[in-house]
């Protein structure tokens, strides 16, 4: 695969840049496997622990998992620049190296956490890890592959990371049950399951830190100051209303990304404690309208990439902001989760969550100007976590005093809003079709 001179290295059908090698891609795919799906099995493990190590009941657990999640996107937004800041200093490889041990930190303390506050605090090492790998895989992505071959690279990481969300839910999802079949109290096993997720999280930091390529890059990356991503970053939405669609739909589509992820994996589990399963029985039966949620998202991103190339990016967000709109108004329709004649809305949800995400990111990846590209990608990503903050805390509070499907109508509703606007742009602002790679974010 390697050809005869760094500077024309080659993986397969993806160009290197002059000093990664083979050997340094084939770390980055295990990376790009592996992160996504252990860095979001706190969706499993937080309703777990809140039911056997803290005792919350089941019909308290949604304000208090929605909350969390609101203290996981402060620490983030926190985060992100000084975590790129010392991947600058320090090299890309020991920050990756450094997130993953901060993830296994994390899932080893959290069946110690007594009390809610505890958790909270724990999930503060938790993020701070998750904020390290997240952006770090991003980042290499532009460091590893020539600008031309950029977007294959993208590509085929998204196609990893999707695996590795689906068989870490199906695989890691399953294991309290396999504990407590083995004759363990439901504590015990999610205790070991937690160990066994962070033992992951050591040797994922071991591969990483020992595979990645060495050293810093070449050159520091220029990240936008507050002024600068207000002021540029905001400031062309005023002046470009394809812009504000943009960021209006990033809002809506990262909070539609933390209800999938967060809320149905909870109402699964509820669904099946309130039949009078176990905890560990629970789990492992409340993830299956996730899991199928996910593989289903696969599949459609994996067309979707080709298709919205094929269309106005207005156009193809109105499209993808429809879909996501039927998919999670349908829900309304579904009194179990459990139901197998369910499934089909679940495998619509997937469609829906992935298309509004990938068709907010086609659209910004054409309408950032070169001149404030890292202003309003930064913007872009801003709004998104806007959107986890609100959606999360307003979806937990009414999952519990509504009921756990009224996150997901809440979420159509606001999908509905932005198709509308979309419409209005379309209508008002066209602007020629335009070919564009797409942007990376990995959360």
């Amino acid at each position: 695969m390697l050809s005869a001179t760094i500077q024309h290295a080659r993986f397969g059908f993806i160009g290197l840049e002059p000093g990664v090698r083979a050997r340094h891609m084939w770390v980055l795919l295990y990376a790009a496997y592996v992160t996504i799906g252990l860095a979001t099995f706190d969706a499993f493990a937080t309703p777990y622990v809140l039911s056997t190590a803290i005792g919350i009941p089941t019909g308290e657990q949604g304000a208090i998992v929605g909350q969390l999640n609101v203290y996981t996107e402060l620490v983030l937004l926190i985060a992100y620049t000084p975590l790129g800041v010392l991947a600058d200093r320090i090299g890309r490889r020991a920050v990756y190296a450094l997130g993953f041990v901060g993830l296994a930190l994390g899932y080893a303390l959290f069946p110690y956490a007594g009390t809610v506050t505890e958790l909270a605090l724990v999930r503060v090492i938790y993020s701070i890890g998750l904020g390290a790998v997240t952006a770090t895989i991003a980042t290499l992505l532009a460091d590893y592959a020539v600008v031309e071959h950029r977007g294959r690279l993208v590509g085929f990481v998204g196609v990893l990371n999707g695996l590795g969300v689906v068989s870490g839910a199906a695989l890691l999802g399953r294991l309290p049950k396999v504990f407590a079949d083995l004759g363990h109290d439901p504590f015990t096993a999610g205790q070991y399951t937690l160990f066994v997720v962070a033992g992951l999280c050591l040797v994922s930091a071991c591969v990483v830190g020992l595979g990645l390529r060495p050293g810093t890059a070449v050159a520091p990356e220029q990240r936008p100051t507050v002024r600068e991503l207000f002021r540029a970053g905001f400031g062309a939405a005023f002046g470009n209303p394809r812009i504000a669609l943009a960021y209006a739909s990033a809002f809506v589509a990262r909070g539609d990304m933390v209800v999938v992820g967060t809320f149905l994996v909870l109402w699964g589990k509820v669904a099946a404690m309130e039949g009078g399963m176990t905890a560990a029985d629970a789990l492992s039966a409340g993830r299956i309208p996730f899991i199928v949620a996910q593989s289903s998202a696969l599949l459609w991103a994996i067309a979707a990439i080709f298709i919205l190339d094929r269309f106005h990016r207005v156009t193809g967000l109105m499209v993808c902001l429809g879909i996501a709109t039927t998919a999670y108004l349908g829900l309304a329709l579904v009194e179990d989760p459990l139901d197998r004649a369910n499934l089909p809305f679940f495998v619509l949800l997937g469609v829906g969550q992935i298309s509004a995400f990938l068709g907010s990111q086609t659209l910004i990846g054409k309408e950032a100007p070169a001149a404030h590209r890292g202003s309003v990608i930064g913007a872009f990503s801003l709004a998104g976590g806007i959107g986890i903050l609100i959606i999360s805390g307003v979806g937990g509070q009414i999952f519990d005093q509504i009921g756990p499907r009224a996150p997901f109508i809440l979420v159509g509703l606001m999908n509905g809003l932005v198709f509308l606007a979309a419409i209005m742009v379309r209508l008002r602002a066209p602007e020629p079709r335009l070919q564009a790679s797409l942007p990376v974010q990995t959360r």
